[in-house]
């Protein structure tokens, strides 16, 4: 009997062999059309959500945010040998910059040892890292970042690029974003921002090391590469780590989001059909406070017709005081040296008067100015509400010029936001620019000893 029981078992087990730990097994395929049955499957924080059109929204239109959309289940990464597995994503996203401005900061597909990344900073940080653990090798963090702003200080090539982060938003490799369709070798400029849904392929194969990222704005996965690298994770990955995506806004916003997400271990992540995503709900932007309903009632005596006449009055002047106070919100109190009043700088440059003028250039025009309070002369440069790059001028140079410290170049004092008003204020200089005097007629001659100084 027991011979006969034995040579079953030897039976069933050649004709139904059991599957390694290792094989290849679909992991995530329940979001490919979309995010509506998330459930306890996703774990959102920030100022992520989920619409009802199964929309993973990461970031809103809000300024200095973040969002984290990560699967709520460890994935296993690494083999009974402790050799890091193969794995493979696909996913599409969409980012909308907000009306009228250049969005920041970017979005980014991330593995981590925990899910959420706790401390995570908004910003130029995507969400991922801060000023205080960005390049330690215990975050155990891979990251491959969709970047629309270029942070100078991060050593990044420009504002729409794809890199990959180890550890660190310092990328160890980056590329300007270029879209392949199928078999194509000569890939054309894409947008990041432009508001197109983008499909995505991330593919780790671990016996050769290798790292292939590939973006197309079609449901086919193209042959082409965008970007390559040879990446040794055994170090980076646990044996098992969250798997998810992260999000961030800075002074400037963008709405990032996640349309529908395929993953695989050992195996191709399947594509998916984006004609057969849920359509993107974007938040409005919360730039105002809500127009209060009139209704009129029939018979209503004059004496109350006035009252809300009266009210209504009242309630615009309120409004109009408000709208044309300086607006001081969270984030401005982090970002640079100094901020001066509006009316302050108003009152220095006599109301921003020709007379008063100094320069003009692209970005802006330059004006003389006293301040009231200490009879300082400056140099109060007030940046076109018409320039594209305004926001973006204005945020680079309180972010980098604000922090400089040299004999040699001019200091930027403080600065001012009121509404689409972007001042900044410098020291002023009685001689004018070194340009000044090597190309234009001085009235003035500088020295030799001058020169060198």
């Amino acid at each position: 009997m027991a011979e006969t029981l034995t040579s079953l078992c030897v039976f069933l087990l050649l004709l139904y062999p059991v599957k390694p730990q290792d094989d290849a097994r679909p992991l995530l395929d329940e979001f490919r059309g979309g995010f509506s049955a998330a459930g306890n499957n996703m774990s959102l924080d920030g100022v992520a959500g989920v619409d009802n059109n199964g929309f993973l929204l990461l970031t809103d239109f809000s300024a200095m945010a973040l969002g984290h959309g990560f699967y709520s289940h460890p994935i296993q990464f690494k083999n009974s040998s402790g050799e890091v597995m193969s794995f493979s994503t696909s996913f599409a996203f969409a980012i909308v910059p907000q009306p009228g401005i250049q969005g920041g900061d970017g979005m980014a597909f991330a593995i981590s040892p925990v899910k959420g990344i706790p401390g995570g900073d908004s910003g130029s940080y995507l969400g991922l890292f801060n000023t205080s653990n960005n390049g330690n090798s215990s975050n155990h963090i891979l990251a491959v970042e969709f970047d629309t702003f270029q942070s100078v200080q991060f050593g990044e090539p420009d504002g729409n690029h794809v890199a990959i982060d180890i550890n660190s938003i310092s990328s160890i490799k980056s590329t300007p974003v270029m879209q392949f369709k199928g078999n194509d070798t000569n890939g054309t400029p894409l947008n990041l921002t432009s508001s197109q849904i983008i499909q995505a392929w991330i593919d780790y194969n671990s016996p050769t090391n290798q790292l292939d990222i590939r973006l197309s704005t079609d449901s086919a996965k193209p042959s082409s590469v965008l970007l390559s690298s040879k990446v040794n994770l055994s170090e980076i990955l646990n044996e098992s780590m969250y798997i998810g995506f992260s999000a961030a806004t800075g002074l400037a916003a963008s709405s990032h989001g996640i349309l529908g997400w395929s993953f695989n271990v050992n195996g191709d992540a399947k594509s998916l059909d984006l004609s057969q995503l849920p359509k993107i709900q974007l938040p409005t932007a919360a730039t105002g406070t809500k127009k209060n309903r009139r209704g009129l009632i029939v018979g209503v005596s004059a004496s109350c017709a006035l009252a809300v006449i009266l009210l209504t009055a009242l309630s615009f002047y309120i409004v109009r005081r408000k709208k044309m106070a300086d607006v001081v919100e969270e984030w401005e109190h982090n970002i640079g040296p100094h901020r001066f009043p509006y009316e302050e700088l108003k009152k220095a440059t006599k109301g921003f008067k020709e007379k008063e003028l100094i320069g003009s250039g692209g970005f802006g025009r330059v004006y003389r100015g006293i301040l009231p309070n200490s009879d300082t002369q400056v140099a109060v440069k007030r940046i076109s509400q018409h320039s594209k790059e305004g926001l973006r001028a204005f945020i680079s140079e309180v972010s980098t010029i604000g922090r400089l410290r040299h004999r040699n170049l001019v200091q930027l004092l403080g600065w001012c936001r009121r509404e689409a008003d972007l001042l900044l204020v410098y020291e002023f200089m009685p001689n004018g620019s070194l340009d000044n005097h090597l190309f234009d007629e001085p009235k003035s001659v500088l020295s030799l000893l001058e020169l060198i100084l």
